[in-house]
């Protein structure tokens, strides 16, 4: 727009100065000269100021948005990492704490493939709202060009010659619409491939088929780890119940001083391999060995301590251990179980909070762990960064690359070693428990299947749940199909609107064109009526004068003639005159008359335009008005669906903090010595999980209810979208009306024409009346003629200073035009320049962000300051 105004200036400067230079006409060379030397600068200086602007402006908007969209993309990043880890983490320990619940892993393979549909389904949604947003700025930009082409092809349609007010005609602007065929015809295409494009991604996206086929893949490998884990778990269990056989066995049999022996054996296995993974040096970042030895560390801890307080009970019950390592092992055992209830949380504590208290609670000891745990990985990476910068001092920078190899292979197996050995100390853990007591594992087996069946139960209740939810999912992703439906259904009506106000501005041009033709028409009939009347007048005179000399000439010759012959003669004079004058009235009567039906005609078209023109007003302010109440009502469902997540999440952590809390009450109980006691700890477990699942199914009804509201929600919208579409019939049939209407008015304008042809007729007509007379007063206009060859004689000279001066007008324009091209080029160019040069400062923003971040670590190197 900031050209287009220029460009309009730069035209009324150029026709004020050819306005100048027409009234002087001695000084025109140095006129031309200085003209030239002031747009020039003037150029200069716009040039100059849009370089400065587009700099400016360009450079700061693209650095916020690099800015923005770079801390958005790391925060992102890091909150995706996040929960991978916490998920794999999870999954692990669910797993390592889920031995009895073997035979319903399927169920929980289920729910965990409902979770991955679900999220896949929130991406596909995602993907849609995207591509929604992008059709809608494709629509906006197309709609902005249009309106600039109509602006410029307004400003432009009428010409005018030189300093004059006559127009050119119907030609000028005929051809002007031909040129700017070309460009309606590409911004039409570019607008076709831009809705095919729309329409096949639409078809990819809502392809049910692909879906299927995903859905259907997801569960294949989903079904193919279950099935192996199930494999691996009764494995693991049959391991288990011949290990407790043997336990029992060799228990009963004195022979547990083997079995410490050979634990003591293991224990000192795990300490030699993690002092070896310690010492072996790790090429990959030190966030990863810091984590990965956090971790195994804190599970070698538990191990290790679980295994201490086995084997001084084992020791204690056979009595072949001297004092003084029993109360070394027992001052360690109260120590540690001290410290283990003072981390883990009371169950009565927790079933007495509210769900806030518990979620609060939860959220301030994870945060003091990461933040234990960030303090920890910083400490590693720092003390690896020096130790490393030792390293190379005393023995170079480069490794051997053998070596290397060697530590991976070695790395890679030495971590599964440990973990085979924890498995191993972990499933022993409870064997101690066993030999004390004197229960028959017939007994346990029973009290085994009453806790499988109560966990079957439960996990029935809660796939009967998830099954509610799976459904209340699938009626807001219809809800959303309807809602794109509405969309595409919008994008039609706003393109049928783009369509009418085309329709529209034609039409405008149509009667602007036959406005002028009108105009152009009358003034010519106007003009040869006034000849008309002049010449009549001119005959006349003429006329009378004649006769006057004939009755002088009359009188003078025939003296003798009575008074009789003069009075008769006077009579046929007042005759001729009253019937001239009788004509000449009725003519004026007639042509005022047409000229009066004509002004009527075109008063009743702009009327009808008039009308035309409130009415499409008031239709696009209702579209408009339509158009943002859908857009609200998007809204409040987006709210709700993020709603709907938030809440999920929280059920999630729920879950989550449950499983935990599982596990430490599993931990105490193994800790007991009697069975007894774990089965009343069990039961206890039992009634808070069941209390806690109580919570859980009045959290279900309270979204049960929050969800009915929102298809009460969605069902209104629905209405609101029928009535949309009834709106929308209606603006087709008051389309089809207006159509009418132009074509009544098409066939105004022919009856219109057929008149104007009659008149010409009649005004043929009257020329040939008024033939005889011209005949009469040719001598007349001969003279006249002469005359006005002598000043046309006169006037030649001046015409051919107005041509030159109207060539250098011509040339002066072409000139500007192409400066204005030039000008147009350097600005893409320079628009080309200012993004490199923001991409590089882009570049040097990283580099110092880096180098800041890794100043202290940096430090350490040599050479490097």
């Amino acid at each position: 727009m900031e050209s287009v105004r220029v460009s309009d200036n730069g035209d009324n400067l150029s026709r004020d100065l050819l306005g100048q230079v027409g009234t002087d006409e001695n000084g025109s060379e140095n006129l031309g000269d200085n003209l030239v030397e002031e747009m020039d600068s003037y150029w200069n200086d716009i040039n100059d100021r849009f370089m400065i602007s587009r700099m400016v402006s360009d450079s700061v908007i693209k650095g916020m948005i690099n800015a923005v969209e770079e801390e958005a993309a790391e925060k992102i990043a890091a909150k995706e990492l996040e929960i991978t880890k916490l998920k794999e983490s999870l999954y692990f320990l669910h797993v390592g704490s889920n031995n009895i619940d073997v035979k319903n892993e399927p169920e929980s393979s289920k729910s965990e493939r409902s979770m991955s549909f679900s999220c896949g389904c929130v991406e596909h949604d995602k993907m849609r709202e995207s591509l929604r947003s992008l059709r809608t700025v494709s629509i906006e930009q197309f709609l902005r060009l249009r309106k600039e082409i109509d602006g410029i092809r307004g400003s432009s349609a009428i010409r005018r010659i030189g300093s004059g007010s006559e127009l050119i005609g119907l030609g000028g602007i005929l051809k002007e619409d031909k040129s700017w065929v070309g460009v309606d015809r590409t911004v039409d295409r570019l607008k076709m491939i831009m809705d095919v494009m729309c329409k096949k991604v639409d078809d990819i996206l809502l392809s049910k088929t692909s879906l299927c086929e995903w859905q259907q893949e997801q569960e294949f490998q989903r079904e193919l780890e279950a099935m192996v884990m199930q494999s691996v778990l009764r494995s693991i269990e049959e391991e288990l119940k011949e290990r407790l056989c043997g336990q029992n066995a060799h228990c009963c049999d004195g022979q547990g001083v083997k079995w410490v022996e050979k634990f003591n054996e293991i224990l000192s296995l795990h300490k030699q391999l993690d002092a070896i993974l310690k010492l072996l040096p790790n090429p990959e970042a030190g966030q990863l060995v810091s984590h990965g030895s956090g971790d195994l560390d804190h599970s070698h801890r538990k191990t290790l301590s679980n295994h201490t307080s086995f084997s001084t009970s084992l020791w204690e019950g056979n009595g072949k251990v001297d004092k003084s390592k029993t109360d070394d092992d027992g001052n360690g055992k109260v120590d540690k179980s001290k410290t283990g209830d003072a981390e883990h949380f009371d169950a009565l504590q927790l079933n007495h909070m509210s769900n806030k208290e518990l979620v609060n609670l939860f959220n301030n000891t994870i945060a003091k762990t990461k933040r234990d745990h960030e303090c920890t990985v910083q400490k590693i990476t720092e003390d690896y960064y020096k130790l490393k910068a030792e390293y190379l001092k005393e023995k170079g920078s480069s490794l051997p690359h053998r070596k290397e190899k060697e530590f991976e292979v070695l790395r890679k197996k030495i971590p599964e070693v440990i973990s085979k050995l924890d498995d191993i100390l972990v499933d022993n853990e409870k064997f101690p428990d066993f030999s004390n007591s004197g229960e028959s594992p017939s007994s346990l087996k029973d009290r085994l299947d009453g806790l499988v069946s109560e966990n079957r139960q439960l996990r029935d209740s809660l796939t009967d749940k998830e099954n509610k939810v799976r459904c209340l999912s699938s009626q807001v992703s219809d809800a959303a199909e309807n809602i794109l439906q509405s969309s595409l259904a919008e994008a039609h009506l706003q393109n049928l609107i783009g369509n009418l106000n085309a329709a529209v501005e034609d039409a405008r041009m149509e009667v602007s064109v036959t406005e002028d033709v009108f105009k152009c028409v009358l003034r010519e009939l106007s003009s040869q009526i006034k000849c008309n009347n002049d010449e009549s007048q001119m005959e006349l005179s003429m006329m009378q004068g004649i006769y006057e000399i004939v009755f002088r000439e009359v009188a003078l010759g025939a003296e003798i003639t009575g008074k009789c012959e003069i009075e008769n003669s006077d009579l046929e004079k007042t005759v001729m005159q009253g019937l001239s004058e009788v004509i000449f009235r009725e003519t004026i009567k007639d042509t005022e008359q047409e000229l009066k039906r004509l002004y009527g005609l075109y008063s009743v078209a702009k009327d009808n335009e008039v009308s035309l023109r409130k009415k499409i007003l008031k239709l696009e302010n209702g579209l408009i008005s339509e158009v943002k109440e859908k857009e609200k009502f998007r809204q409040e469902v987006d709210l709700l669906k993020m709603s709907v997540q938030e809440k999920e999440t929280l059920a999630m952590q729920a879950s989550a903090a449950l499983t935990k809390e599982r596990e430490q009450l599993e931990l105490s109980s193994q800790e007991l010595n009697t069975l007894r006691c774990d089965a009343s700890e069990r039961s206890m477990e039992l009634e808070s999980v069941k209390s806690e699942l109580v919570k859980a199914m009045q959290k279900i009804e309270v979204d049960r209810l929050e969800l009915s509201s929102l298809n009460q929600k969605l069902e209104q919208a629905m209405k609101e979208l029928k009535e949309a579409e009834k709106q929308r019939q209606l603006v087709v049939a008051l389309t089809q009306e207006r159509q009418n209407d132009l074509l009544s008015f098409k066939a105004k304008e022919e009856e219109v024409r057929k008149q104007m042809d009659a008149i010409i007729v009649f005004v043929n007509w009257l020329l040939k009346s008024f033939a005889n007379f011209e005949c009469r007063i040719a001598d007349n206009i001969n003279a006249n003629n002469s005359r006005l060859e002598h000043s046309r004689s006169q006037l030649s000279s001046l015409m051919k200073k107005a041509n030159t001066l109207r060539r250098t007008g011509l040339s002066y324009k072409q000139r500007l035009e192409r400066r204005y091209c030039d000008l147009q080029l350097a600005e893409s160019e320079v628009d080309l320049l200012g993004d490199e040069v923001d991409y590089l400062l882009s570049l040097l923003e990283k580099i110092y962000i880096a180098l800041d971040h890794y100043s202290s670590i940096l430090q350490h190197y040599p050479g490097v300051r």
